[in-house]
Protein backbone atom coordinates (compact mmCIF):
# COMPACT_ATOMS: atom_id res chain seq x y z
CA UNK A 1 0.00 0.00 0.00
CA UNK A 2 2.80 2.76 0.73
CA UNK A 3 4.43 1.77 -2.75
CA UNK A 4 0.51 2.58 -4.17
CA UNK A 5 0.73 5.96 -2.29
CA UNK A 6 4.04 7.02 -3.57
CA UNK A 7 3.93 6.03 -7.25
CA UNK A 8 0.32 7.03 -7.91
CA UNK A 9 1.00 10.97 -7.39
CA UNK A 10 4.33 10.56 -9.24
CA UNK A 11 2.37 8.70 -12.01
CA UNK A 12 -0.24 11.74 -12.21
CA UNK A 13 2.77 14.49 -12.31
CA UNK A 14 4.07 12.25 -14.92
CA UNK A 15 0.82 12.58 -16.81
CA UNK A 16 0.35 16.28 -16.99
CA UNK A 17 3.91 17.18 -17.24
CA UNK A 18 3.52 15.17 -20.50
CA UNK A 19 0.63 16.71 -21.67
CA UNK A 20 1.93 19.92 -20.91
CA UNK A 21 4.60 19.16 -23.32
CA UNK A 22 2.41 17.76 -26.00
CA UNK A 23 0.36 20.99 -26.02
CA UNK A 24 2.86 23.04 -25.69
CA UNK A 25 4.59 21.15 -28.85
CA UNK A 26 1.10 21.39 -30.62
CA UNK A 27 0.89 25.73 -30.48
CA UNK A 28 4.33 25.95 -31.19
CA UNK A 29 4.11 23.66 -34.62
CA UNK A 30 0.11 23.99 -35.49
CA UNK A 31 -0.46 26.63 -38.17
CA UNK A 32 -3.83 28.45 -39.16
CA UNK A 33 -6.02 27.73 -42.24
CA UNK A 34 -4.38 28.97 -45.46
CA UNK A 35 -6.27 29.97 -48.50
CA UNK A 36 -4.88 32.14 -51.59
CA UNK A 37 -6.24 35.41 -52.36
CA UNK A 38 -6.19 38.02 -55.16
CA UNK A 39 -4.04 34.99 -57.05
CA UNK A 40 -4.92 36.70 -60.30
CA UNK A 41 -4.76 40.35 -60.00
CA UNK A 42 -4.04 42.21 -61.88
CA UNK A 43 -3.19 39.47 -64.77
CA UNK A 44 -6.48 37.64 -65.27
CA UNK A 45 -9.24 40.23 -66.12
CA UNK A 46 -12.04 37.04 -65.93
CA UNK A 47 -10.42 34.67 -63.72
CA UNK A 48 -11.63 31.32 -64.29
CA UNK A 49 -13.27 30.07 -60.58
CA UNK A 50 -13.35 26.45 -61.12
CA UNK A 51 -10.09 26.38 -62.30
CA UNK A 52 -8.37 28.23 -58.98
CA UNK A 53 -10.51 26.51 -56.68
CA UNK A 54 -8.82 22.92 -58.50
CA UNK A 55 -5.53 24.66 -58.27
CA UNK A 56 -6.01 25.50 -55.02
CA UNK A 57 -7.36 22.42 -53.55
CA UNK A 58 -4.55 20.33 -55.37
CA UNK A 59 -1.81 22.49 -54.02
CA UNK A 60 -3.22 22.07 -50.32
CA UNK A 61 -5.09 25.28 -49.66
CA UNK A 62 -7.84 25.69 -47.20
CA UNK A 63 -9.94 27.89 -49.05
CA UNK A 64 -10.03 31.48 -51.10
CA UNK A 65 -11.02 35.12 -50.70
CA UNK A 66 -12.43 36.95 -53.49
CA UNK A 67 -14.82 40.05 -54.32
CA UNK A 68 -17.93 39.71 -52.76
CA UNK A 69 -20.04 38.34 -56.02
CA UNK A 70 -24.13 39.24 -56.71
CA UNK A 71 -27.15 37.13 -57.76
CA UNK A 72 -26.40 34.39 -60.17
CA UNK A 73 -22.45 34.81 -60.12
CA UNK A 74 -22.67 34.43 -56.37
CA UNK A 75 -24.70 31.19 -56.84
CA UNK A 76 -22.38 29.75 -59.76
CA UNK A 77 -19.31 30.55 -58.23
CA UNK A 78 -20.24 29.42 -54.52
CA UNK A 79 -20.83 25.95 -56.41
CA UNK A 80 -17.52 25.92 -57.83
CA UNK A 81 -15.79 26.11 -54.61
CA UNK A 82 -18.30 23.69 -53.07
CA UNK A 83 -17.58 21.05 -55.61
CA UNK A 84 -13.42 21.81 -55.05
CA UNK A 85 -13.99 21.33 -51.63
CA UNK A 86 -12.63 24.69 -51.15
CA UNK A 87 -13.94 27.17 -48.41
CA UNK A 88 -14.73 30.47 -48.85
CA UNK A 89 -12.85 32.76 -46.16
CA UNK A 90 -12.69 36.65 -47.10
CA UNK A 91 -15.10 38.71 -49.58
CA UNK A 92 -14.03 42.30 -50.10
CA UNK A 93 -16.21 45.25 -51.45
CA UNK A 94 -16.05 48.93 -51.16
CA UNK A 95 -17.74 51.80 -48.92
CA UNK A 96 -18.15 55.05 -50.10
CA UNK A 97 -18.09 58.10 -47.59
CA UNK A 98 -18.94 60.50 -50.93
CA UNK A 99 -22.23 61.85 -49.68
CA UNK A 100 -23.16 62.00 -53.32
CA UNK A 101 -22.73 58.66 -54.13
CA UNK A 102 -24.72 55.54 -52.50
CA UNK A 103 -22.58 53.94 -49.63
CA UNK A 104 -22.55 50.34 -50.78
CA UNK A 105 -24.42 48.31 -53.19
CA UNK A 106 -27.49 47.79 -52.64
CA UNK A 107 -27.38 44.23 -53.51
CA UNK A 108 -24.91 43.56 -50.48
CA UNK A 109 -27.76 42.62 -47.87
CA UNK A 110 -28.73 39.92 -50.00
CA UNK A 111 -25.15 38.70 -50.86
CA UNK A 112 -24.26 38.73 -47.38
CA UNK A 113 -27.44 36.47 -46.23
CA UNK A 114 -25.97 33.97 -48.40
CA UNK A 115 -22.98 33.28 -47.13
CA UNK A 116 -24.54 32.45 -44.01
CA UNK A 117 -22.77 29.17 -42.62
CA UNK A 118 -19.71 30.00 -44.15
CA UNK A 119 -16.65 31.06 -42.61
CA UNK A 120 -16.35 34.16 -44.37
CA UNK A 121 -15.46 37.46 -43.35
CA UNK A 122 -17.20 40.42 -45.31
CA UNK A 123 -13.92 43.07 -45.65
CA UNK A 124 -14.75 46.66 -46.67
CA UNK A 125 -12.57 48.65 -48.53
CA UNK A 126 -13.51 52.21 -47.08
CA UNK A 127 -13.09 55.12 -49.85
CA UNK A 128 -14.79 58.59 -51.13
CA UNK A 129 -12.48 60.92 -48.64
CA UNK A 130 -8.68 61.28 -48.47
CA UNK A 131 -6.94 59.06 -45.41
CA UNK A 132 -8.00 60.03 -42.27
CA UNK A 133 -10.58 62.83 -42.96
CA UNK A 134 -12.17 63.32 -39.78
CA UNK A 135 -15.29 64.51 -41.87
CA UNK A 136 -15.95 60.89 -42.73
CA UNK A 137 -16.14 59.81 -39.26
CA UNK A 138 -20.08 60.04 -38.94
CA UNK A 139 -20.99 58.77 -42.03
CA UNK A 140 -18.61 55.81 -41.90
CA UNK A 141 -19.85 54.82 -38.40
CA UNK A 142 -23.23 55.01 -39.41
CA UNK A 143 -22.43 52.88 -42.29
CA UNK A 144 -20.37 50.13 -40.43
CA UNK A 145 -23.21 49.87 -37.69
CA UNK A 146 -25.46 49.59 -40.22
CA UNK A 147 -23.62 46.45 -42.30
CA UNK A 148 -22.79 44.96 -39.02
CA UNK A 149 -26.31 44.69 -38.45
CA UNK A 150 -26.65 43.34 -41.81
CA UNK A 151 -23.60 40.06 -40.65
CA UNK A 152 -25.05 40.10 -37.65
CA UNK A 153 -28.56 38.68 -39.44
CA UNK A 154 -26.50 35.87 -41.25
CA UNK A 155 -23.82 35.49 -38.10
CA UNK A 156 -21.36 36.89 -40.13
CA UNK A 157 -18.25 39.99 -39.26
CA UNK A 158 -17.87 43.11 -41.24
CA UNK A 159 -13.82 43.93 -41.19
CA UNK A 160 -12.46 47.31 -42.30
CA UNK A 161 -9.46 46.21 -44.82
CA UNK A 162 -6.96 48.84 -44.58
CA UNK A 163 -5.70 49.94 -48.02
CA UNK A 164 -3.06 52.21 -49.21
CA UNK A 165 -4.93 55.63 -50.04
CA UNK A 166 -8.18 54.53 -48.45
CA UNK A 167 -10.04 56.80 -46.29
CA UNK A 168 -8.74 54.22 -43.73
CA UNK A 169 -5.30 53.18 -45.41
CA UNK A 170 -3.61 53.14 -41.64
CA UNK A 171 -4.69 50.39 -39.78
CA UNK A 172 -4.33 52.47 -36.50
CA UNK A 173 -6.86 55.19 -37.86
CA UNK A 174 -9.08 52.04 -38.77
CA UNK A 175 -8.90 50.78 -35.36
CA UNK A 176 -9.88 54.10 -33.99
CA UNK A 177 -12.86 54.07 -36.18
CA UNK A 178 -13.65 50.42 -35.05
CA UNK A 179 -13.79 51.99 -31.49
CA UNK A 180 -16.29 54.60 -32.36
CA UNK A 181 -18.66 51.89 -34.26
CA UNK A 182 -18.78 49.81 -31.03
CA UNK A 183 -20.27 46.83 -32.72
CA UNK A 184 -18.92 43.24 -31.40
CA UNK A 185 -18.62 42.19 -34.79
CA UNK A 186 -17.25 45.20 -37.26
CA UNK A 187 -13.41 44.54 -36.24
CA UNK A 188 -10.29 45.46 -38.72
CA UNK A 189 -8.04 42.99 -40.98
CA UNK A 190 -4.09 42.93 -40.68
CA UNK A 191 -3.17 43.31 -43.69
CA UNK A 192 0.93 42.65 -43.86
CA UNK A 193 1.87 44.53 -46.89
CA UNK A 194 -0.55 47.40 -46.48
CA UNK A 195 0.95 48.10 -43.07
CA UNK A 196 5.11 48.08 -44.25
CA UNK A 197 3.76 50.43 -46.65
CA UNK A 198 1.70 52.93 -44.21
CA UNK A 199 2.80 52.22 -40.60
CA UNK A 200 5.66 49.83 -41.39
CA UNK A 201 8.04 51.89 -39.19
CA UNK A 202 5.98 51.06 -36.06
CA UNK A 203 5.56 47.91 -34.39
CA UNK A 204 2.79 45.87 -35.39
CA UNK A 205 3.47 43.06 -32.15
CA UNK A 206 2.25 45.72 -29.85
CA UNK A 207 -0.68 46.82 -31.98
CA UNK A 208 -2.02 43.25 -32.60
CA UNK A 209 -1.67 42.33 -29.05
CA UNK A 210 -3.73 45.51 -27.60
CA UNK A 211 -6.28 45.04 -30.19
CA UNK A 212 -6.65 41.17 -30.15
CA UNK A 213 -10.07 41.08 -30.18
CA UNK A 214 -10.47 43.21 -33.36
CA UNK A 215 -8.50 41.70 -35.56
CA UNK A 216 -10.72 39.57 -37.82
CA UNK A 217 -8.75 38.54 -40.72
CA UNK A 218 -4.96 38.48 -41.91
CA UNK A 219 -3.10 38.59 -45.02
CA UNK A 220 0.66 37.87 -45.53
CA UNK A 221 3.42 37.73 -48.01
CA UNK A 222 6.86 37.10 -48.25
CA UNK A 223 7.83 41.20 -48.12
CA UNK A 224 11.02 43.15 -48.20
CA UNK A 225 11.60 45.47 -45.57
CA UNK A 226 12.29 49.11 -46.59
CA UNK A 227 10.62 48.21 -50.24
CA UNK A 228 8.32 51.19 -51.58
CA UNK A 229 7.48 48.72 -54.61
CA UNK A 230 4.20 45.83 -54.38
CA UNK A 231 5.75 43.80 -57.13
CA UNK A 232 9.51 41.90 -56.07
CA UNK A 233 9.30 44.04 -52.89
CA UNK A 234 5.94 44.08 -50.27
CA UNK A 235 4.29 41.00 -52.12
CA UNK A 236 6.42 38.14 -53.28
CA UNK A 237 5.96 34.48 -52.43
CA UNK A 238 6.91 33.18 -49.07
CA UNK A 239 10.25 31.53 -50.21
CA UNK A 240 11.59 35.61 -50.75
CA UNK A 241 11.78 38.70 -48.61
CA UNK A 242 13.34 39.16 -45.24
CA UNK A 243 10.17 39.79 -43.19
CA UNK A 244 9.64 37.51 -40.35
CA UNK A 245 6.39 36.01 -41.16
CA UNK A 246 6.92 33.11 -38.80
CA UNK A 247 7.36 35.85 -35.87
CA UNK A 248 4.18 37.19 -36.91
CA UNK A 249 2.53 33.87 -36.48
CA UNK A 250 3.90 33.35 -33.06
CA UNK A 251 2.01 36.63 -32.46
CA UNK A 252 -1.10 35.61 -33.58
CA UNK A 253 -0.79 32.66 -31.66
CA UNK A 254 0.52 34.91 -28.68
CA UNK A 255 -3.22 36.39 -28.87
CA UNK A 256 -5.28 33.56 -29.73
CA UNK A 257 -6.11 34.17 -32.91
CA UNK A 258 -8.27 31.48 -34.42
CA UNK A 259 -9.11 32.58 -38.31
CA UNK A 260 -7.54 31.69 -41.19
CA UNK A 261 -4.93 33.00 -42.92
CA UNK A 262 -4.88 34.51 -46.50
CA UNK A 263 -1.57 34.72 -48.91
CA UNK A 264 -1.19 37.82 -50.67
CA UNK A 265 -0.63 37.12 -54.57
CA UNK A 266 -1.48 40.65 -55.93
CA UNK A 267 0.56 41.02 -58.82
CA UNK A 268 3.28 38.36 -58.25
CA UNK A 269 4.49 38.00 -61.75
CA UNK A 270 5.68 34.56 -62.11
CA UNK A 271 3.78 31.71 -63.51
CA UNK A 272 0.57 30.86 -60.69
CA UNK A 273 1.40 26.88 -59.73
CA UNK A 274 4.59 27.66 -59.56
CA UNK A 275 4.87 30.52 -56.91
CA UNK A 276 1.98 29.03 -55.33
CA UNK A 277 3.87 25.67 -55.09
CA UNK A 278 6.45 27.18 -53.29
CA UNK A 279 4.98 29.29 -50.95
CA UNK A 280 2.80 26.02 -49.75
CA UNK A 281 6.66 24.36 -49.45
CA UNK A 282 7.25 27.10 -47.55
CA UNK A 283 3.87 27.43 -45.49
CA UNK A 284 4.13 23.18 -44.58
CA UNK A 285 7.98 23.78 -43.71
CA UNK A 286 6.90 26.06 -40.90
CA UNK A 287 5.10 22.99 -39.23
CA UNK A 288 8.51 21.96 -38.06
CA UNK A 289 9.96 23.99 -34.64
CA UNK A 290 11.88 26.78 -35.48
CA UNK A 291 15.92 26.05 -34.26
CA UNK A 292 16.64 28.61 -31.43
CA UNK A 293 19.86 31.36 -32.29
CA UNK A 294 22.16 30.42 -30.76
CA UNK A 295 24.39 33.48 -31.14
Amino acid sequence: MLCRHILLPTAIVAVAVFGQSARAQEEQTSLPKLYGFCMDLPAVPNPSIPDQARLLKELGFDGAGYPLWFGEEMDKNLRALDEAGLELHLVHTTVNLDPAKAAYDPRMPEAIAKLKGRPVTVAVLIRGLPPGDPKGMDRAVEILRELGDVAAGSDLRISIYHHVNDWTESLLFALEVVKKVDRPNVGVNFNLCHWLKVDGDKDYRTVLRENAERIFAVTINGAQLGSNAWTNGLIQPLDRGDFDNRALLGVLRDIDYRGPVGLMCYGIPDDTREHLTRSMKTWKSWQTPRETNKQ
